[in-house]
């Protein structure tokens, strides 16, 4: 259960909500109007679900929508194509499919669903059956061939917000090339593993993502299941910032974890995953791999994990947005936590609720993915993050202040 702290919170990032934003509607209030008509019903409480269509927050059927026997057996029809042999999918693929997207990832009841209360809950006697999963976080960062990255302030503190707030037994950067001699490496390099990408270990076949010319982001996401298939432990990417331990999370009977992304759950993101090797939905995921469209820039990292989740359930542990990746990428999300300057009063409320978290925005939280933000990260600085109050920065100062 959430907070009312959390609440408050969602209110703040509701902006611009009018009686003719589109929200949810859930696949039960489908089923009425599909088998009774529209009418003049109007839409109760209890159909606003994070997981649907989208509607209107009015409450309103539109008039047009009164649909006839001919109109109700193409809506029928359209289904059963659409989702062809896995009925399950219903909700995974009208939200992927749906134009309102940004709109619904921004919608949140705060409540977790009871898989994700079952996987946060500790479960003693399935952990004694299974060894833990590594307490090893893994980060990764790749450059074109003969390239040599250079470390910038945001990824620091990506890196070094794992070192202060994770409490890892181990941190490992996999590169194909940094500059050592780099000033934020050198006030790291105590800390983290350097290990460096040999593409052959991998796939000793042929046929890796770098030979077959593959982007360097897409080239990541090989790489992250191919190490954790391997080693287990938790993948970071680099505009991830922990913000407390993970440890509470690595007992789980099932064999990985990921979080869900946007209020509507339409996907798990694969920048952040903890998993135990040889995990099975690792396997069958990186199968997934063969067959490798780029343009469609998040299906097998979000969408298709979250298809895969739902036709495995025994196989993964999805977790609550708020855990990894709340705010989202929607742009009021990145507009509130990196445009929007505090003033005292708000400052000093939102310090309270890191300090009452541990350090985290809401109770839940243990990490924050700043995604959508490079245009803020790109040229972030350490005086920005001491002396401009956003919320991302206030979110990470005492991380910028630790000593290493």
């Amino acid at each position: 259960m959430a907070s009312g702290c959390q609440s408050a919170k969602f209110n703040q990032l509701r902006i611009g909500v009018s009686s003719t934003d589109p929200v949810l509607i859930n696949a039960e209030y489908l089923h009425d109007i599909l088998h009774h008509g529209a009418g003049q019903n109007t839409l109760s409480e209890s159909y606003h679900h994070p997981v649907g269509l989208l509607w209107h927050n009015d409450g309103r059927v539109p008039r047009t929508f009164a649909p006839g026997p001919l109109v109700f057996l193409t809506t029928v029809c359209f289904l059963l194509l659409y989702l062809g042999p896995s009925p399950k999918l219903l909700y995974t693929q009208l939200n992927q499919r749906s134009s309102g997207t940004e709109d619904r990832v921004q919608r949140w009841d705060w409540k977790d669903t009871k898989e994700e209360m079952y996987c946060r809950a500790r479960h003693t006697n399935h952990s004694q059956s299974k060894t833990s999963i590594p307490n090893v976080i893994h980060f990764i960062s790749l450059t074109n061939p003969g390239g040599i990255l250079d470390l910038d302030y945001a990824r620091f503190l990506a890196l070094k917000a794992a070192v202060v707030r994770a409490d890892a037994m181990e941190i490992k950067l996999h590169t194909t090339g940094l500059n050592q001699k780099n000033y934020w490496w050198k006030q790291l390099r105590r800390h983290i593993t350097l290990v460096n990408v040999d593409w052959q270990d991998y796939f000793p076949d042929g046929g890796s993502p770098a030979a077959r010319g593959i982007s360097l982001p897409h080239q990541a996401d090989f790489l992250r299941l191919a190490i954790l298939r391997r080693e287990g432990g938790i993948y970071f990417d680099t505009d991830v910032y922990a913000l407390k331990p993970l440890n509470e999370l690595l007992d789980r009977p099932r064999d990985i974890l990921m979080g869900h992304e946007g209020g509507n759950r339409y996907g798990l993101c694969n920048a952040v995953i903890i998993a135990r090797p040889e995990s099975e939905f690792l396997s069958r995921w990186r199968e997934a791999y063969t067959s490798f469209d780029s343009h469609v820039w998040n299906y097998r990292s979000v969408r298709l994990p979250k298809q895969m989740q739902v036709m495995h359930p025994d196989l993964i542990c999805p977790l609550s947005p708020t855990i990894f990746f709340w705010p989202t990428w929607a742009k009021p999300h990145v507009h509130y936590m990196h445009d929007e300057v505090l003033d005292p009063v708000e400052r000093s409320s939102f310090e309270a609720d890191l300090e009452d978290f541990g350090g985290a925005m809401y109770e839940n939280q243990l990490a924050f993915h700043a995604v959508a933000a490079k245009d803020y990260l790109n040229v972030l600085t350490a005086d920005d993050v001491e002396t401009v109050d956003t919320r991302f920065n206030l979110l990470l100062r005492e991380v910028a202040r630790a000593e290493l």
